[in-house]
This record gives structure tokens, C-alpha cells and sequence, in this order.
């Protein structure tokens, strides 16, 4: 789960322009990528905590089966260290988890703030379309729709 990459017609991608977003969006747009760039960065963190819990394990399951009792030492070292790692990895996918929570939340608030019209123009307008083009150009993130 998480905020999807949508593809976008060809033609929409060049009219994009830093200028297309109003004042009042920027700080809320400013806040979401914060969030999102801080989602990424956990994710990482993540997958280096789930590899080094996998390596822990594979490597005490095999100390176990197939070293001798000489060794115990260094199993409950191995044995040790899994858990510690997986101890630190429930830690960073319980923030993982929270943060994208946050990121989704601003991401439905950033889409219902595009749907309901962000600008003030009487006759029909581009703004929101250019907003989301530029997002996209810029960014490489959908607010095309749910992202589930």
C-alpha cells in the first residue's frame, strides 16, 4: 500500500508550471511531500532491518543444525543479535506505518482541496488539471485519484 505512480497522457505532461500553485495550496503541497520524502526514507530503513533480520535468522537456524555444541556461544550470539534486529525492525515499521497514515491522510485532504475547486474563477477552469500536472511532472506522484 501506498501513494501509487499513475501514467498520464503525453500531452499532459508539458503544460505543467511551478506557477499553476496557488498560495493557499503550497504550504498543505509543501507538507506532503515532507511526509512522503520521510515515508521513503523509512521504507528504506525498513528493508535494511528486514534483510539484516533475515540474515540473523537464516544464519542462527543454521549455527543450530548444523555445528556442533562446541559452537554454543556463538549461537546465542546469533540468536542474540536476530533478536535485537528484529526487535529494531518492529520499531521502524511501527513509524513506517504511522507516517504513512499521515501521508495518506494529506494525500485524500490534497485531492478532496482539487476536487472542491481551489481557485476563485466564475467560468470553467484549468487550475486544478495544471496542479495535478505539475505534481506529476515535477514529483512523479498521482493525485489522479485513490491511491489504494
Amino acid at each position: 500500500m501506498g501513494v501509487l505512480v499513475q501514467q498520464l497522457p503525453a500531452k499532459g505532461r508539458d503544460t505543467a508550471d511551478t506557477t499553476l500553485v496557488p498560495v493557499h495550496i503550497r504550504g498543505l503541497l509543501n507538507e506532503f511531500f515532507r511526509r512522503y520524502d520521510e515515508l521513503q526514507k523509512l521504507r528504506q530503513r525498513e528493508l535494511i532491518w528486514f534483510i539484516l533480520v533475515l540474515s540473523f535468522g537464516f544464519l542462527s537456524l543454521t549455527s543450530l543444525m548444523f555445528f556442533s555444541k562446541l559452537l554454543l556461544f556463538f549461537t546465542s550470539c546469533l540468536l542474540f543479535a536476530f533478536v535485537l534486529t528484529l526487535r529494531q525492525y518492529l520499531i521502524v515499521r511501527k513509524k513506517s506505518t504511522h507516517v504513512y497514515i499521515n501521508v495518506h491522510i494529506l494525500h485524500h485532504h490534497l485531492l478532496g482541496k482539487l476536487e472542491v475547486g481551489l481557485c476563485e474563477h466564475d467560468s470553467a477552469c484549468q487550475c486544478a488539471e495544471n496542479v495535478k500536472k505539475y505534481v506529476w511532472k515535477k514529483y512523479r506522484v498521482s493525485l489522479y485519484g485513490d491511491p489504494v
